[in-house]
């Protein structure tokens, strides 16, 4: 796979068309690249079949794009504001300034958001990993994805460590790092080896991880587990 032309493809360096109807027409053409990608890789796409699926004269691509690395490049830092699902803290709010949602519902709604994007783009979102260990510049733009989130999380630990909600004694920078990471790589190889798997169940049960490891109540209630419910009831 040659990815030398991605390094310098930065799609951020080029304005967005002035018009409407140019805007219309440079979303036309990222919604055809995420068809093409998907259904063919990074490797085999080609700007004609990117340009006959958006029913776009070959040479209008370049009007928008300068090359099959540009418009990949810009479709993943689309892919990535379908990736950034409402954090655990980003809920509404009852007019007193308290959540109406539990810290582990947050957590289930955030998480379930996120796998149901990657899975809905699981060939783009595995190319992406893949070409990220060929090319610095994607590499980056992986990189600077997956901080951001990481920053996310780490405040929003460090605000139920304020309220008294997890545990003050694990460290929000570490914990955020290996949660995001734990999420992030659990869709990654179920989607990398084209394995099916059902969102809620898998939403569920990384949220269960989650939310123990940070000492969060979850519907079972404070650090409670399926095996210690059955111990004490077998002393009862």
């Amino acid at each position: 796979m040659d990815t030398s032309d991605l390094a310098g493809a930065d799609p951020e360096a080029r304005p967005l068309p002035a018009t409407a109807r140019g805007r219309r027409r440079r979303q036309s053409l990222l919604d055809a690249a995420r068809e093409v990608f998907a259904r063919d890789g990074f490797a085999n796409a080609r700007i004609t079949d990117i340009a006959d699926t958006a029913n776009t004269a070959h040479g209008s691509f370049y009007t928008y794009f300068a090359s099959k690395e540009e418009i990949f490049v810009a479709l993943l830092r689309e892919l990535e504001e379908e990736l950034r699902s409402p954090g655990p803290r980003d809920v509404q709010q009852d007019g007193d300034g308290s959540n109406r949602v539990e810290p582990y519902e947050q957590i289930l709604r955030a998480n379930r958001a996120y796998l149901t994007a990657y899975r809905k783009n699981r060939a783009i979102m595995v190319a992406w990993e893949q070409v990220a260990t060929l090319d610095a510049g994607v590499e980056r733009l992986r990189r600077e994805a997956s901080d951001r989130f990481v920053q996310r999380i780490e405040k929003s630990i460090r605000h139920w460590q304020d309220k008294g909600i997890a545990d003050p004694d694990v460290d929000p920078v570490y914990a955020a790092m290996a949660l995001t990471g734990m999420v992030s790589n659990f869709a990654y190889r179920w989607s990398a080896r084209d394995a099916d798997y059902e969102v809620g169940k898998a939403a569920e049960q990384l949220s269960l991880l989650w939310a123990n490891s940070l000492g969060i109540r979850t519907p079972r209630g404070p650090g409670e587990t399926s095996i210690s419910r059955g111990r004490s009831g077998r002393q009862g």
